[in-house]
């Protein structure tokens, strides 16, 4: 579940670029003004086809029989996230705008009101929060407790090695002599195209107990998918559950670009 909070009178129409992208798990609540409120027929039909809760919400711009308030817009969005936080009304919070001043807001919730369940985040439209940012500081991931990684270096030349009949024979003689890990090592029909490390990777993301054939699903969904956009297009079709769907992306969001370029690094054919 993501609210995005839109400063209309920042970013106008383009700000709701990939409004499409939405479920009907999110919301959507548009800031605007009298100066700024206009509405082109095709973003109607957007906000009409919409699957997120819309919300209008028009704010004041000065107090009765007075003159305008600077950045008027801004205060009463920052109060409205305020609220948000406080309630957690949600996991993801975005603001959508242009407006560089928000920073102040979003350094002083990392300060003084941090918290590892919300993530908060500034963009300049609705697509990019599904968009892949090289330069954005890593989210947390909400891992399961991490199965333990078993070194193959001394029984194979490379860490990357794929499996084969003969390479699982070795690790079956080596596990004999070596603590058992807490989980199997995959066997050569379960994920034949991908190397050990990047099956553990995903698997250890998914949680130990996810059952081989949805590992194998989602590793392939990395390796063929070029953007995030498309990753999550696939979840959806696979799950059949937006919830599942949205918790499973989030999890993979932050290590995506590694795992797509280790995923076709060592895919085999």
């Amino acid at each position: 579940m993501a609210i995005y909070l839109i400063d209309y009178e920042n970013v106008y129409i383009e700000g709701l670029r990939g409004i499409e992208l939405l479920t009907e798990e999110d919301t959507l609540h548009i800031f605007y003004t009298q100066n700024r409120c206009g509405l082109t027929f095709g973003l109607y039909e957007q906000l009409l086809a919409c699957q997120a809760k819309v919300k209008l919400n028009e704010v004041d711009v000065s107090p009765k029989n007075s003159d305008p308030v600077k950045n008027a817009l801004d205060i009463q969005l920052m109060m409205f996230l305020g609220y948000l936080i406080g309630a957690k009304s949600a996991e993801q919070l975005y603001i959508v705008s242009r407006d560089k001043d928000f920073t102040l807001g979003t350094t002083f919730y990392e300060r003084f009101i941090p918290d590892d369940s919300i993530t908060l985040r500034i963009i300049p439209d609705i697509a990019a929060s599904f968009a892949s940012e090289a330069e954005a500081p890593e989210e947390p991931v909400q891992e399961e407790t991490p199965a333990p990684e078993i070194s193959y270096e001394s029984i194979a030349e490379t860490p990357q090695c794929a499996l084969s009949p003969s390479f699982a024979q070795i690790v079956d003689r080596y596990a004999s002599a070596a603590p058992q890990p807490a989980f199997d090592i995959p066997a050569p029909e379960e994920a034949p195209l991908f190397t050990v490390q990047y099956y553990n990777t995903v698997r250890n993301l998914l949680g130990k107990n996810t059952d081989a054939e949805t590992i194998s699903r989602v590793c392939e969904m990395i390796s063929t998918s070029d953007t995030l956009v498309d990753f999550n297009n696939a979840l959806a079709r696979f799950y059949r559950d937006g919830q599942r769907a949205k918790v499973v992306y989030h999890k993979f969001k932050p290590r995506f670009e590694d795992l797509r370029h280790l995923s076709r690094a060592g895919r085999k054919g």
